[in-house]
């Protein structure tokens, strides 16, 4: 090998650890941004398509609906499509209700939230970079896919990928991993960040003739 070849040789593994480290800097740097651009905004409020696979079923699912969130922790999601649900959550619980059904299940708030679930994030609850390592983050059509590991592997989540504008980081969908090999898919659209939102959209009472379903107070 002549010395030239030997030189070029030299820089490129001198440099290739440099490239390594100024990739994980810019995905450090635009979950960063991500995470600022979700801390200033206190009220969400969009349209959503839900997509679904399931691999034991080896069947996918679409759902659509809206989304309101007020942060901390103040969310209701209105699926209107296949199936009429409504999920609402404040501090005094959660309720799932199923209009077609007639049934209403009350839990613990905290049975959405986990230190790595995008609940506990989009509610305005958790850090990115505390509850996930960063891994790659590439760019899908204008957005940004920002790849994240959960830290506490005991949790069911596999991963979680972020998708945000790349000219503001606004979130715009997420896609989530799960240990089972399922998949589920979240677009936002018309969204609208810190609109005036009633205090009355995170209130729920239970309609008359209504079955509750009361697991609020197991452990």
């Amino acid at each position: 090998m002549n010395l030239r070849y030997r030189n070029a040789l030299f820089i490129l593994l001198l440099l290739w650890p440099l490239s390594g480290s100024a990739f994980a800097l810019d995905a450090i740097a635009i979950v960063d941004a991500i995470q600022k651009q979700y801390d200033a905004t206190d009220t969400f409020q969009a349209r959503f398509i839900q997509k679904s696979y399931l691999k034991i079923l080896g069947q996918s699912q679409k759902a659509e609906g809206s989304v309101s969130i007020q942060k901390p922790g103040k969310m209701k999601w209105n699926y209107r499509a296949p199936d009429r649900q409504i999920l609402v959550s404040n501090d005094q619980g959660l309720w799932l209700y199923l209009p077609d059904e007639k049934q209403v299940t009350k839990m613990k708030a905290q049975s959405i939230y986990s230190s790595n679930t995008p609940a506990l994030f989009l509610a305005g609850r958790g850090k990115l970079t505390e509850s996930f390592t960063i891994g790659k983050v590439t760019e899908e059509s204008g957005l940004y896919a920002a790849e994240l590991i959960p830290r506490n592997r005991a949790q069911n989540l596999s991963k979680m990928v972020l998708l945000a504008d790349k000219k503001n980081y606004q979130i715009v969908g997420s896609r989530v991993y799960d240990n089972l090999g399922n998949k589920t898919e979240m677009m936002f659209s018309d969204i609208q960040t810190n609109p005036n939102l009633n205090k009355k959209l995170f209130q729920f009472e239970v309609p008359k003739g209504v079955e509750l379903i009361d697991l609020s107070s197991m452990e």
